[in-house]
Parts: structure tokens; sequence; C-alpha cells
């Protein structure tokens, strides 16, 4: 168990490298942005003070101060555009690695009742196996195998565990066509994702005709 999860730990930070990279990124622009805000209001506090206490001839306070006043409220803008990307993204990113979940178990639990079918010699044992099947891939222990381990490696070990043939790639196949069925699909980036269809062959060329016997 310590192995899987430890595989699993090793696929999910090389996995989320791109979006850490880029939160720290958007991180480190918003306290740029906050470091500017904070100089510019600098700047605003030691010109009022110049034009309270040594007013310089010919100096438009005013306009200086409604400059810099811009300046602070275009950056404030663009600082909280940035944190509503950024929050966008963190929900996105959630929301699709909680749809990758969803997806590797289901094709999982699929895979076993594959199992569990192609393993039955009549309809009631069929029944029978499919119940065990689904009350059992909701018990904790199994839902945390499945959570933290590849495809092929949580139903190697349930068919290890439940006395199924361990025929991985074949009850993987036929959960991949369920899937299909369903119109279940993958996220993108997915580790999981079902492989994709083969090409049609091209339908063979039609002979050329025989030239005409002369004789």
């Amino acid at each position: 168990m310590f192995m899987v999860r430890s595989m699993d730990k090793a696929q999910t930070d090389s996995g989320s490298e791109a979006p850490s990279a880029q939160a720290e990124a958007g991180a480190s622009d918003l306290c740029v942005l906050a470091e500017l805000v904070e100089i510019q209001m600098s700047i605003a506090r030691a010109t009022q003070r110049e034009a309270l206490q040594a007013p310089q001839p010919g100096v438009d306070y005013g306009q200086r101060i409604a400059t810099i006043a811009r300046s602070v409220r275009l950056t404030l803008l663009l600082k909280g555009k940035l944190s509503r990307q950024a929050k966008e993204k963190r929900k996105a990113a959630a929301k699709r690695e909680a749809a990758q979940e969803d997806w590797h178990a289901l094709r999982v639990k699929l895979a076993m009742l594959a199992a569990a079918y192609e393993s039955s010699e009549d309809p009631d044992e069929i029944q029978r196996r499919a119940t065990e099947v689904c009350e059992r891939v909701e018990r904790t222990e199994v839902v945390e195998l499945i959570e933290a381990s590849r495809a092929e490696v949580a139903v190697a070990a349930l068919c290890r565990r439940w006395g199924f043939p361990p025929q991985v790639e074949r009850w993987l196949e036929m959960a991949d066509v369920a899937l299909e069925n369903l119109d279940f699909l993958p996220s993108e980036d997915g580790e999981d994702d079902p492989p994709e269809q083969p090409p049609k062959p091209r339908p063979a060329g039609r002979r050329k005709p025989k030239p005409p016997d002369t004789g």
C-alpha cells in the first residue's frame, strides 16, 4: 500500500508542476502590483506634504496628485482582474480534477463488474456477484485504494482480493466500451484516458479489369 501511494504521489507531483508554476507566477504578479500601489501612494503622500509644507513655485500639485490617483486606480483595476482570473483558474482546475477522479473511479468499478459478469456461469450468479461488487466498491478501504492507484493497479489488486481472473486489460477494455456507450468522457489531461480508437481500415481498391481476350 505504501508503494502504491508513493507511485501515486509521484504521478500527482509531476502532473501538478505546471499548474503550481502558473499559480506562483500569478501570485508574484499580484505582489508586484501591490508594491506598485504602495510606491504610488508613498509618492502621493510625499507630494501632499510638499504642497502643504514647502510648495514649489510653478508646480501644479493638484494635477500631479490627479495623475498619481489615476495610476493607482488603473493598477488596482489590473490587480482585481488578475485576482479574479486566478480564482477562476483555481475553480476550473479543481473541477477538472474532481471530474477526472470520478471518471477514474467509475472506470475501475465498471471493470470489476465486467470481471464479475464474465466470471459467472448463470444469471443468478451474475446478479449475486454484481451486487457484491457494487457493495464492496463503496467500502472505505476500497475507495482509498482506487483513489491512490492507477486503474491497472487497482483492478489487479481487487481481482486478487475478490477471486476474479486477473485479466486486467480485458476488464478495462470492457469498461472503456461501457464508458464510451455512456458518453462519459475523461478530462483532457487525465492519466487514465482510454486508448484512441484505431483508424478504420480503408476499403480495398477495385481491381483493374482484365484486358479482353483477343484470341
